[in-house]
């Protein structure tokens, strides 16, 4: 629908949460969630045991490779995953 002005234009089939299906690889394919679903910033921090501040840090620091969508910042669990394993590396060290 386009109002008299030609401001307001609205699409029948797009859904509330696009952006959301956009992050999840969902926009389109009509098949539900990604097996690759990308991660918030508290869903991140809650696996990690740290504090969302932290995860902000970590990724201003380019320590934690992210993705951002306006001002959402979404992490790819396969991220998360080398970031730990590099952590426990780096954190052990041989005498």
């Amino acid at each position: 629908m386009v109002s008299n002005r030609g401001f307001v234009q609205t699409h029948a089939s797009l859904s509330k949460d696009f952006a959301g299906s956009l992050l999840d690889g969902t926009a389109g394919d009509g098949e539900g969630r990604s097996d690759r679903s990308l991660l918030s910033v508290r869903q991140v921090a809650k696996l990690l045991g740290v504090c969302p501040a932290t995860v902000y840090a970590l990724c201003e620091q380019r320590k934690l490779p992210h993705f951002r969508v306006l001002n959402a910042i979404r992490i790819d669990p396969k991220a998360v995953k080398r970031f730990l394993a590099a952590s426990r590396r780096g954190g052990r060290r041989r005498q």
